[in-house]
């Protein structure tokens, strides 16, 4: 039910505004569990990684485009030729 804690933090930032504020930087990956343990919730490195994926899974392909382009440029540069 991890996941659900996870899902329930950050519902959390709508009406917490400190909250809000610690979540708009991207956080270490500990610092977020420990984040979430602050309040009484369990998440772990996979539900992460779930999270990631259930949000990949219903974009939008011009979405994941726009999300890979970062990536892809660097490529671009790195691959000789």
């Amino acid at each position: 039910m991890s996941l659900q804690d996870l899902d329930q933090l950050l519902d959390s930032r709508h009406d917490d505004p400190a909250l809000a504020e610690q979540l708009a930087q991207p956080l270490p990956l500990e610092e977020l569990i420990s984040l979430a343990q602050t309040r009484g919730l369990t998440i772990t490195e996979d539900d992460v990684f779930q999270a990631q994926q259930r949000e990949q899974s219903t974009a939008s392909a011009a979405d994941l485009q726009q999300q890979m382009a970062p990536e892809s440029r660097k490529l671009r540069h790195f691959i000789p030729g």
